[in-house]
């Protein structure tokens, strides 16, 4: 009877063992997927951070009463340059583009701005890598709901809090930048993004 016992808790405690294994797994695979995702969108992020200062160059003089929208921007893409963290760049990126989507909007207050070429083909330029932004930010967003819902679903959330997993934050597409209006050569006025 006691090796009867004895088997059946082994053969327990293995199955335990391999169940935690497997969810472990798993969860790792899942992160390793948002991992992939953001890698493809962190290259995009860095050169919209790259076209900040160009921004701010031509739209500076231009709209001198501005000043906090240029400082929240450059605080913000200081703070996705500095990150290490994929949920600081997210954070950061987040706020980076609400400011963008500001100052774009607050330019077209400034016919004089809007209608000078370096603008307009800067314009052109933040248009490109935010369509570029908008295709991968699906995919991104699609894997790092896949992975906090994996994370917070039982009896995963066993293994996810034993091992410290955590819930990172999608990149999102504020509602300003929904309703922003930019100029591209095929229409003087295309609104919105994907």
């Amino acid at each position: 009877m006691t090796i009867i016992l004895t088997v059946v808790f082994i053969i327990l405690l293995l199955f335990i063992v391999g169940w935690g294994i497997s969810i472990y797994n798993s969860l790792i695979s899942t992160r390793n997927q948002v991992d992939n995702q953001f890698a493809n969108i962190d290259v995009i992020l860095k050169q919209r951070a790259d076209q900040i200062p160009q921004l701010v160059t031509i739209t500076e003089k231009a709209m001198e009463h501005e000043k906090s929208l240029f400082t929240s921007l450059s605080d913000a893409r200081q703070r996705y340059l500095n990150a290490q963290q994929v949920d600081d760049k997210i954070s950061a990126s987040n706020e980076m583009g609400r400011v963008l989507s500001r100052i774009v909007a607050v330019a077209e207050n400034y016919p004089t701005l809007i209608s000078g070429e370096q603008f307009s083909q800067l314009q052109i330029a933040l248009s490109e890598v935010e369509d570029k932004l908008a295709q991968r930010r699906e995919g991104f967003n699609d894997a790092t709901t896949e992975y906090n819902t994996a994370i917070q679903m039982f009896p995963n959330s066993i293994i996810a809090g034993f091992f410290n997993f955590k819930l990172l934050p999608l990149l999102d597409i504020s509602d300003d930048e929904k309703n922003i209006t930019v100029f591209n050569s095929n229409n003087p006025y295309v609104t919105g993004h994907k």
